[in-house]
């Protein structure tokens, strides 16, 4: 963990570590147990969250190419749409921890699929780019079902919300559309 979040800073000497124990093992000691205890974990110290892999795949969710409802995104746009997107993949990612089927996936494909159905959900199209396929290493196929299930989660969570109707609308997806081969990029549905 501290490797992968650079908070170096925070690792403690050695010469700290045999300090609280009245200097009873030598440097060498200390190695040694550092790497019995690498070993044992087979080097697998953090596990990485939907959350980890989010924060790589926003820097590719908004292209040059992108439309917003139809119309070109403008360099004035891409600010409030990235503010967007970061929050509806933080309420994405939400919806995927309240359900067991979405942890038994790899965090990246969770995290990939938040992506594609923060995009349908503001109105970008295509839903899955080719930068994000090349980013994620995830293709259309295999981020389609994962994304629709997450906005049939968040369907079904509006459903299950008392608002007026007038709101409902704002919960409703888009009508679902076919893939075809000359739009390999666009999610399915999304």
């Amino acid at each position: 963990a501290v490797v992968s979040t650079q908070s170096t800073g925070k690792i403690p000497r050695i010469q700290t570590l045999n300090y609280f124990v009245q200097n009873a093992f030598l440097t060498k000691e200390f190695r040694q147990m550092e790497l019995l205890l690498l070993e044992f974990f087979c080097w697998n110290l953090v596990l990485p969250t939907s959350a980890h892999y989010i924060e790589y795949y926003k820097m590719a969710a908004l292209s040059a190419s992108d439309t917003l409802n139809g119309e070109k995104v403008t360099s004035s746009m891409e600010g409030k749409i990235m503010k967007y997107i970061a929050k509806y993949c933080k309420y994405f990612l939400d919806i995927s921890l309240q359900d067991f089927a979405f942890s038994q996936l790899p965090p990246s494909l969770v995290a990939a699929a938040a992506i594609a159905s923060s995009r349908h959900s503001l109105g970008l199209s295509p839903s899955w780019t080719v930068q994000l396929k090349e980013v994620t290493g995830f293709s259309i196929s295999q981020v389609q079902p994962v994304a629709l299930a997450l906005i049939r989660a968040r369907d079904a969570e509006c459903e299950n919300v008392d608002v007026p109707a007038e709101m409902m609308s704002k919960c409703q997806t888009r009508e679902p559309t076919p893939t075809t081969a000359q739009q390999p990029t666009t999610v399915a549905g999304c």
